[in-house]
């Protein structure tokens, strides 16, 4: 059986662009909110159209009337169209690969479809917890490589690059020659790890989590790989740009 490679992803991605001609998608976000950003990444991966309402969070605009009616629990993403709403992540990119089956993302056989829901999950709480423990001090708390909480942190997230690191041994993408779910879910994570190294690069030294190609090469090449997905510059982080 020969693989479908990302050559062939991407021409399915194309013509689904072309044949799917309903209202565009509304997706609330959030700039640089991990959760959103993996849905952003499962509409460009399949070529959808989408707008974007950024929503700003130093505002509570998450937490304002007018979105508690779409989502009684405030957080996004939120995904909108022809009257039907959807909230959180992984149930938005599960809707995504029923409405538009192709290009998948979540495999073409049972074994690829658990192996990436697998992957996904560990995305979602072993990376997640892990990057979120190192960001959240760093970002919010005016932390350093000096405090232990971020030493543990960095050593958590080590082990977890580790991981992906040896995923990415033999294939361009986490779950083999195409992009899956499981690289939406990895990704923002990850990217904002070395976001953190951009703004703090001595600290991220220190705690060897910079630079990301010196330690962990295939890692790097998956960042830029994704990068360079047509649509991809729709998904960055607006604030990021201005910064």
């Amino acid at each position: 059986m020969t693989l479908a490679t990302q050559s062939d992803f991407d021409r399915t991605r194309a013509r689904a662009l072309i044949t799917d001609k309903q209202t565009p998608y509304r997706l609330y976000s959030i700039s640089g909110a991990p959760r959103p950003w993996r849905v952003l990444l499962g509409l460009v991966a399949k070529g959808l159209e989408f707008e974007v309402r950024v929503l700003d969070a130093s505002k509570k605009e998450h937490k304002s009337p007018e979105f508690l009616a779409l989502n009684a629990r405030g957080r996004v993403p939120v995904i909108q169209r022809d009257g039907f709403v959807l909230s959180e992540s992984l149930a938005i990119l599960s809707y995504l690969e029923k409405q538009h089956p192709d290009p998948p993302l979540f495999g073409t056989t049972a074994e690829e479809h658990a192996r990436i829901w697998q992957l996904v999950s560990t995305g979602e709480h072993d990376l997640n917890d892990a990057c979120s423990a190192l960001l959240l001090p760093l970002f919010s708390r005016g932390k350093d490589d000096t405090d232990q909480e971020v030493q543990r942190a960095a050593l958590a997230v080590q082990e977890e690059f580790k991981r992906l690191e040896s995923q990415l041994s033999d294939s361009p993408f986490l779950m083999g020659p195409r992009m899956t779910a499981a690289d939406c879910v990895c990704f923002p994570h990850v990217r904002l790890i070395q976001r953190a190294a951009e703004r703090f690069p001595e600290v991220m030294r220190r705690l060897e989590l910079h630079p990301l190609g010196a330690r962990y090469p295939e890692l790097a090449k998956w960042l830029s790989r994704v990068e360079a997905l047509p649509g991809y510059e729709r998904t960055f982080p607006p604030h990021w740009r201005a910064a």
